[in-house]
């Protein structure tokens, strides 16, 4: 296998410029030389030492993916729709600009920052983030510089990128108030530790509000997945109930419980949506997939994850940046799993 000097000597170039084509920094390389060195490094399968380069530069090119460990019965991380999807697109941007990533699963702050201490990492991000007590906790902590997905707080010093959350719970709840229920509930994995949960829920409520109706209690499903251990409960649940006392609709906070609650009432015999309109959250393929087709609220997954690496490699450019926050702006995809009821209450 050719070295770095042998490639320099045979393209007729310094170590430097041969270095620089490796690293992606062409601003000083012409293009003809470019693809000669190219050509070469392809033609000896040449492979640049990132441990020597590491120890020289102080840097380890390797960006942990932090995943909290919020399934203890998941089989895999990435199981999650969204975490895959938005881990994926993370790999490939970082990729790009000569990352690579170490996907880390945790539970606790310690087991968080441990990773990012013991490897060396040149920074992290933080995707689905489910306490805020850990979150907040990782912040004050960490040593390296850190993106958080999902969560951002005024009072830290933080770089985040979210969603207008809130918005999207009130334009769910508003569409479906706009085609004549009244009778909603609303279901989610766990509002107490998640302040993004939380948000999507006062946008609920304000559409309620609105139209004069308040939650009805026995709708709310904050903790869906441990009131509802399998997915057919709901669904036994929802014919358990009298006609004139269930919900005509519900708000999910996530695709994958709305396409649960659509399958277990399909289970139960009935249709959706003449029987329940649903409404799900963040437009992943399974809405697509399912039949009948979610309607949803959408976010550009693939935005919020330039914007983190963006942040990042920021951040690692120029240590002395501080708070910064994206916001992306959300909004409805209409397709097949809510009815229109007002005729029927007219």
């Amino acid at each position: 296998m050719a070295t770095l000097k042998q490639i320099a000597a045979e393209a007729g170039v310094s170590v430097m410029t041969v270095s620089n084509v490796i690293h992606n920094n062409r601003s000083k390389v012409s293009p003809a030389t470019v693809e000669k060195v190219q050509q070469l490094i392809e033609k000896y399968h040449y492979v640049p030492n990132m441990a020597a380069r590491s120890l020289i530069a102080k840097e380890s090119h390797i960006i942990a993916v932090l995943l909290p460990l919020w399934n203890k019965n998941s089989s895999s991380l990435l199981l999650d729709p969204y975490a895959g999807q938005l881990t994926g697109l993370i790999e490939t941007l970082l990729r790009e600009r000569g990352y690579y990533i170490m996907l880390c699963s945790f539970e606790t702050v310690e087991q968080a920052l441990t990773t990012q201490q013991n490897w060396q990492m040149d920074g992290a991000v933080m995707v689905l983030p489910h306490r805020d007590d850990i979150t907040r906790a990782v912040l004050d902590q960490a040593t390296t510089p850190l993106v958080i997905i999902d969560r951002w707080y005024e009072d830290k010093t933080m770089l985040s990128v979210t969603a207008d959350d809130r918005k999207g719970g009130y334009i769910a709840a508003r569409h479906l108030l706009q085609l004549g229920h009244s009778r909603i509930g609303f279901a989610s994995p766990g509002m107490a530790q998640s302040s993004i949960i939380q948000d999507r829920y006062q946008g609920f409520c304000q559409a309620l509000m609105e139209y004069g109706l308040a939650p009805e209690k026995a709708w709310m499903f904050f903790d869906y997945h441990n009131t509802f251990p399998e997915a057919a409960d709901y669904g036994a649940w929802f014919v358990a109930q009298p006609v004139d006392g269930r919900p005509t609709a519900m708000v999910c906070t996530e695709d994958s419980i709305a396409v649960e609650i659509v399958k277990s009432v399909q289970g139960q015999g009935l249709r959706v949506p003449e029987a329940l309109s649903v409404v799900g959250y963040d437009d992943s393929m399974p809405a697509r997939l399912i039949s009948p087709a979610l309607t949803t609220v959408r976010q550009d997954i693939r935005q919020k994850a330039e914007y983190a690496v963006e942040l990042l490699m920021d951040k690692i450019a120029d240590p002395e940046i501080e708070s910064r926050r994206r916001i992306l702006d959300v909004d409805l995809v209409y397709r097949e799993s809510v009815a229109d009821i007002r005729e029927k209450n007219e």
